[in-house]
């Protein structure tokens, strides 16, 4: 197709750069993009890093620990493979090491979703998804994951999407869910593996979060060729500023992702210091119990103050309430905003209409954002007009 028969069809658009002309496709207008804003003197507890003093102190010591060539040399990767090989219980032909999970994801899209076009996404999900998905001008098709107020998991949107596909499909699924906090039961994980492979699909499983709670799918990676996992290391082990996760999957799936050369995105400090933080995983594990422990704390604090709310769980390194009056979701993150702390309302995303999350940070911290949000009320209209909580299906 010449270029004037594209800019016809409306694959591509001529941007007027001072008086250079040049034809660009028009896949991004469709997309939003906002580098990050440096907010000083604000509390993050929107982006749903791991803050906590133990973390902090463990990569502090092993990022001293880190030579001059860990930074000017290239990285190699074949001790960290060995490392993640015992982390994940399996072989490292089945790891793919990517720039964060976000890179993972452009990856499953560029070499699985786009040859076969199709993309059944539970949601809600991560925004990357539908984000490289429309990108590659690849038709995402959107499977309700959660039903009811407050918010519960539902496998049965999914399963049904499944069978109903006319061929060859990639699923995504999130568990534990993000932002939702919602988990999917292993049997239920496998009931969407087997389903998948008995009907021609992949399954792809995004578990960003599931080291906080004690969630891994890489026994189904052994089990289903047809399965790919995303794995984030920069949620658990405190490397966000690194950006650092990887794909488990079948050895040949992972050969072909790798011709995308995805290792020369990952760079040698986040190699170097994965293989160091890897190995440790009782003090993680220790350190993800506290993180549990905080959650618990400030989730009480929460409802001792709010009876009519309710937390989605067993929710993350995050903590995700529900009010029965859907403008509470807006206004608790108004509120906190106006006192240095950010927080996401969830008021517009499907399926979690009065939904907002919080991240955590360490106790002190998560204290006083207990006491900031005593002050925010539901509407006494929205009592009035008798908004009361609807319990999910029996799991």
């Amino acid at each position: 197709m010449t270029a004037p028969e594209q800019e016809a069809s409306g694959l591509t658009r001529v941007m007027d750069l001072h008086g250079f002309r040049f034809p660009l496709g028009t896949e991004t207008l469709g997309v939003s993009w906002q580098p990050r804003e440096r907010r000083p003197g604000t509390l993050n507890l929107k982006s749903c890093e791991l803050q906590h003093p133990w973390s902090d102190r463990l990569v502090r010591d092993e990022l001293a620990a880190l030579t001059l060539r860990d930074t000017i040399a290239y990285p190699f990767q074949d001790r960290v493979l060995d490392t993640l090989c015992a982390y994940h219980g399996l072989e490292s032909t089945n790891i793919l090491l990517t720039a964060g999970s976000d890179n993972g994801i452009g990856l499953v899209v560029d070499a699985l979703v786009r040859p076969v076009g199709r993309l059944l996404l539970q949601e809600p999900a991560f925004e990357a998804w539908r984000h490289y998905a429309a990108l590659r001008r690849v038709r995402v098709t959107g499977v309700p994951g959660v039903i009811g107020t407050p918010p519960v998991a539902d496998p049965n949107p999914l399963l049904d999407a499944l069978r109903d596909a006319p061929g060859p499909s990639v699923a995504a699924v999130t568990n534990p869910g993000s932002p939702s906090g919602l988990l999917f039961s292993p049997s239920t994980m496998r009931r969407f593996a087997e389903t998948a492979r008995a009907l021609g699909h992949l399954l792809v499983i995004d578990e960003a979060y599931g080291d906080f709670v004690h969630v891994s799918h890489a026994p189904l990676v052994a089990e289903f060729p047809n399965v790919v996992v995303v794995h984030s290391y920069s949620k658990a082990f405190a490397l966000a500023g690194l950006r650092i996760a990887a794909l488990l999957g079948h050895p040949d799936l992972c050969e072909h992702i790798g011709r995308f050369r995805s290792e020369n995105a990952v760079g040698a400090p986040g190699v170097a210091l994965l293989e160091r933080l890897a190995p440790q995983r009782e003090r993680w594990r220790e350190i993800w119990r506290d993180v549990r422990a905080i959650r618990r704390d400030f989730v009480d604090r929460i409802l001792a103050a709010h009876p009519e709310w309710r937390v989605l769980q067993p929710g993350a390194n995050f903590a995700t309430f529900w009010s029965p009056d859907p403008a509470t979701a807006d206004a608790a993150r108004d509120h906190l905003a106006a006192h240095h702390v950010r927080i996401r309302s969830l008021s517009g995303v499907p399926g979690l209409c009065g939904c907002f999350r919080v991240s955590l940070a360490d106790r002190p911290q998560m204290r006083r954002v207990a006491r900031l949000l005593d002050s925010v009320t539901d509407r006494p209209s929205a009592r009035r007009n008798g908004l009361t909580v609807e319990e999910g299906p029996a799991r």
